[in-house]
């Protein structure tokens, strides 16, 4: 018994665990069992590509209008003196 006591504190994490890796398995199997291998890979680096170019986009791109915006924003609203009376 004493020794079931000590997995038992790590069975939460290895449930969780394993449905993380179930569900794109079954995605991964379904497209290779459709495509093939050579369409499985073509598939699959598509896919790397296309998460590397959205990373690229969030950590480049788009700091950059927002720092166009601040730059417009100071340029053409903060110089402006306004007469309310």
């Amino acid at each position: 018994m004493e020794g079931s006591e000590g997995w038992s504190k790590y069975r939460p994490a290895i449930i969780v665990v394993t449905i993380l890796v179930l569900i794109p398995a079954s995605v991964f199997l379904y497209v290779y069992s459709e495509r093939g291998y050579e369409g499985f890979i073509d598939w699959f680096s598509n896919g790397i590509i296309g998460l590397m170019f959205t990373g690229f986009m969030i950590m480049f791109v788009f700091p950059l209008f927002e720092k166009l915006y601040d730059y417009l924003y100071e340029k053409l609203f903060k110089n402006k003196k306004t007469n309310l009376i």
